[in-house]
């Protein structure tokens, strides 16, 4: 039973503070934190640019396989082609 009544005057006297002086606290706070906050700002505008250049990067690296696939599909399919030519039997020849 004594401790809900601990808890309870606690709450109050919380409460009480909270309203009475919450504002400063939350004033001293903010002006405690501006330099912290300033720094992780620009720590995630740092990763935000560093990301970008990342993923330009992959993007160029997949154009390059792109068009290097692209190639070898179009060399393959020409030599298929020859082979194809060349080992095809010359048309029969009819005889009267």
């Amino acid at each position: 039973m004594r401790s809900s009544r601990v808890f309870l005057l606690g709450a109050i006297v919380g409460g009480a503070a909270v309203w009475l002086w919450g504002r400063e606290a939350e004033a001293y706070v903010e002006e405690k934190t501006r330099g912290v906050r300033t720094t992780v700002a620009e720590g995630v505008r740092a990763v935000e640019e560093t990301a970008g250049q990342v993923l330009d990067r992959g993007g160029e690296a997949l154009r390059r396989a792109e068009d290097f696939l692209e190639d070898t599909k179009t060399h393959m399919s020409e030599a298929l082609q020859a082979g194809q030519e060349a080992i095809r039997p010359a048309p029969a020849t009819r005889e009267p």
